[in-house]
């Protein structure tokens, strides 16, 4: 009778553990082809530059994440119907297009928007020397959303949009596009990583000047419930004052803004 008692507190401290373990829960549908800035590791965990702070952030404060691969559209769908009430999504770029659709949880930190062209072909520092070009860019992304103003006066059928950013680089490389406009991290990451398998080098690309700053954020809606923002919020803010959070920013190419 003893030892049935005991196995009966036993268990009930490990179920009691693992509760308050995890005390709060999220689901976080994510893109894993965003080289450099969310990736998949070979441990099947969140990694990239964003994709780390926010796993590490997280999982200091005792937060579990669901963490759902999905394309980036369907992540984006997703995170906006919300179903569970809980579901978060990065790297989320606040743009006017999206400002009242989301709650802006955390800031996680700013990239910069550019096109990246060929050695031999002209070096593009801005959207009115893309006019003419076929360009290669992530459906439903806010760099999507930027060469689609009105006032940017990009022929629409030149927009060549993909549903995995990353294969815009074999598409430049193919020349099936002109340029491929994303964010410095992945462009300058795949260059450095991707280069060689194509036997090609960083010199065998153009990286124009940044056309805008990319504010990336954790975010929800506002189905989500104002106590689990509060936590998510405060768990990303709270690393962010770390050293370790400094050291992954670091790796943020520095780059001047083109007026």
């Amino acid at each position: 009778m003893l030892f049935k008692f005991l196995i009966k507190i036993f268990i009930f401290i490990i179920f009691f553990f693992s509760l308050n373990v995890f005390s709060e829960e999220i689901t976080l549908p994510a893109d894993p082809s965003f080289t450099g800035e969310i990736e998949e590791t070979q441990e099947k965990k969140l990694g990239g530059l964003g994709g780390e702070i926010i796993a590490k952030a997280l999982k200091e404060k005792n937060i579990k994440m669901n963490l759902e691969w999905r394309p980036w559209t369907r992540a984006y769908k997703e995170a906006l119907e919300n179903r569970d009430h809980k579901t978060f999504i990065i790297p989320l770029t606040r743009i006017p297009e999206r400002e009242e659709k989301f709650i802006w949880v955390s800031k996680i930190y700013d990239a910069h928007t550019l096109f990246l062209s060929m050695k031999g072909s002209k070096k593009i520092n801005s959207i009115l020397e893309a006019k003419s070009l076929k360009i290669g860019v992530l459906a439903s992304s806010s760099y999507r959303a930027i060469l689609a103003r009105p006032e940017n006066g990009l022929d629409q059928n030149n927009i060549d949009e993909i549903p995995i950013d990353i294969r815009n680089f074999k598409k430049l490389i193919g020349k099936r596009i002109d340029a491929w406009f994303t964010i410095d991290i992945v462009a300058i990451h795949a260059i450095k990583t991707l280069a060689s398998l194509e036997k090609l080098s960083e010199s065998d690309f153009n990286t124009g000047n940044s056309i805008s700053i990319q504010s990336k954020y954790i975010g929800t809606t506002s189905k989500t419930s104002p106590e689990l923002i509060k936590k998510v919020y405060n768990a990303v803010e709270y690393f962010k004052n770390s050293k370790e959070y400094q050291k992954i920013i670091n790796q943020i190419p520095k780059r001047n803004i083109n007026k």
